[in-house]
């Protein structure tokens, strides 16, 4: 509508000044070289008009005619470009779909038709790559290096070379030169930094750790527990340098381990491995207080076999009947976990409490048992009827037991199962990624056979589980429990009759 409207008013303006023309005629007269060129106002400006129109008619067609070569270049270039461009697109997807030969020659093509460096010797190295020729990967990567633009790409690609030929000193330089380079980008610094853990220099770990810091790469509760895991295995470093080592530098070496293990363990006040070492040393070097601290305030949330160990060896000389006391004390923190249990079996086993022992086990092996004993348990068994009652058959028993019993947790990771901790994957050289865990299994129930004719006789049988073989489930499927099975795995018909009336639970 506004258009239209402009539309009209422009031809409105127009009309009005020719009639206003029309009215107002009027001579315009011209001299030249003696020439004298008479014609109405009108037709003179209208002259002009087809004048200036024809000048810069002739001014447009020359402009054209001399900038042809340029057009024509330009448009060649373009055209360039676009199958360029074309045959990198092409080239990429050759790459994604595994193809090789495909993927070399529209590297090819790319590399002469465009000036595209980051581009095409990506292409290049990724193509060389498929054809498993490592060597020119490598020299595509390198040619990278010699542009500001393309260095950090080439160190990428340098860096994935060596780690896949498995060169980690070339790696770490690598990685190193990229961090320098960019120390924001996150695959740089996590690189040097687990290689350098990998490698266990735990100081070069503790500084590249800051600097991701600073440079805001990793988050700070991250960096705290890296931390700690960092100083953990230096103070193990310096305590088996200090093994080695006798009289006042033995001493200071012992020292250097404490300080770095309670920095840890302030870091990480829960972290079994932190806490017990540096318990162990505190009780080594005279600190017993300092060491039952750190002890306590880690079994209120997370007991672990490791902290029950330093926990009943800190006091040298210390009698069976003290420790158990000691033993029921730090259970107390935290009562109904597993290894409050087996602490308290342990230490009453100490002191040759062999009911006491028995009741703190009753969760799993008693009457009342609602819960699967695992291979420990049976194991700790087997000590308490041989301890008991120097039953020899029972004990075997209960230790053919262990064999089939759930598995306890254990420090697990990528290829390797220990009970030993360490900062490092001694299979992979991850860092800090063992975890405490015990295989999850389910044990199937089955009906006992021909139960119809027992019952048919009016004999009423408890239902006899059958021990089918592990099978792995889910983190989140529910365990299927067999029934309670008693104490006594069965012993020799005479054993059995002698102590048959001794046993009490």
């Amino acid at each position: 509508m506004l258009r239209a409207l402009f539309i009209f008013i422009v031809i409105a303006l127009l009309s009005a000044l020719a009639i206003w023309l029309a009215e107002n005629p009027g001579d315009l007269t011209m001299h030249w070289r003696g020439f004298e060129i008479r014609t109405s106002f009108v037709v003179g400006v209208g002259v002009m008009a087809l004048a200036a129109f024809l000048v810069l008619l002739v001014y447009r067609v020359v402009s054209a005619f001399l900038d042809t070569p340029a057009s024509v270049s330009a448009f060649l270039e373009k055209r360039r470009q676009q199958k360029g461009f074309l045959a990198l697109s092409r080239g990429m997807v050759a790459v994604a779909a595994g193809d090789a030969a495909d993927a070399k020659r529209y590297a090819a093509q790319a590399h002469k038709l465009l000036d595209a460096p980051p581009l095409t010797l990506l292409l290049a190295a990724q193509a060389a790559q498929l054809e498993g020729d490592e060597a020119a990967a490598t020299g595509y990567f390198e040619r990278m290096l010699d542009a500001p633009e393309t260095a950090f790409l080439g160190l990428r690609g340098l860096f994935i070379q060596a780690r896949r030929a498995g060169d980690r000193e070339q790696a770490l330089v690598h990685a190193r030169r990229a961090f320098e380079l960019r120390p924001q980008t996150p695959w740089a610094a996590q690189a040097v930094f687990e290689i350098e853990a990998a490698e266990e220099d735990w100081d070069g770990a503790l500084k590249t750790l800051d600097r991701e810091v600073s440079a805001r790469v990793i988050s700070r509760d991250k960096a705290r527990r890296r931390r700690a895991v960092l100083l953990t295995g230096k103070a193990m470093t310096a305590v088996e340098a200090a093994h080695g080592q006798a009289g006042d530098a033995r001493k200071a070496a012992l020292e250097n381990a404490v300080a770095l293990a309670l920095d840890a363990a302030v870091l990480e006040p829960t972290f079994p491995p932190t806490v017990a070492l540096a318990a162990r040393l505190c009780a080594e070097t005279g600190r017993a207080r300092k060491a039952t601290r750190l002890i306590e305030t880690a079994w209120g949330s997370a007991p672990h076999p490791e902290l029950a160990d330093v926990w009943l060896d800190m006091i040298e000389g210390e009698s069976g009947y003290d420790r158990a006391i000691r033993a029921r004390v730090l259970a107390a923190h935290n009562p109904d976990h597993i290894e409050s249990r087996i602490l308290v079996a342990r230490g009453a086993i100490g002191a040759r409490d062999w009911p006491a022992a028995r009741e703190a086990l009753g969760a799993y092996v008693g009457p009342d048992a609602h819960e699967m004993p695992t291979q420990r348990i049976c194991e700790l068994m087997a000590e308490i009827e041989e301890g008991a009652f120097g039953d020899r058959g029972a004990a075997r028993g209960w230790l053919s037991r262990a064999l089939h019993a759930p598995e306890d947790p254990h420090w697990t990771g990528e290829g390797y199962r220990s009970l030993r901790w360490s900062p490092i994957n001694p299979m992979t050289g991850a860092f800090d990624e063992l975890v405490w865990t015990a295989p999850v299994v389910a044990l199937a129930r089955t009906e006992p056979l021909s139960s119809e004719p027992a019952a048919e006789a009016g004999v009423v049988e408890p239902p006899v589980a059958a021990v089918s073989r592990p099978q792995p489930v889910s983190a989140g499927e529910a365990l299927v429990f067999q029934p309670p099975l008693p104490d006594d795995p069965g012993t020799d018909g005479a054993a059995e009759e002698a102590h048959q009336g001794e046993r009490k639970w």
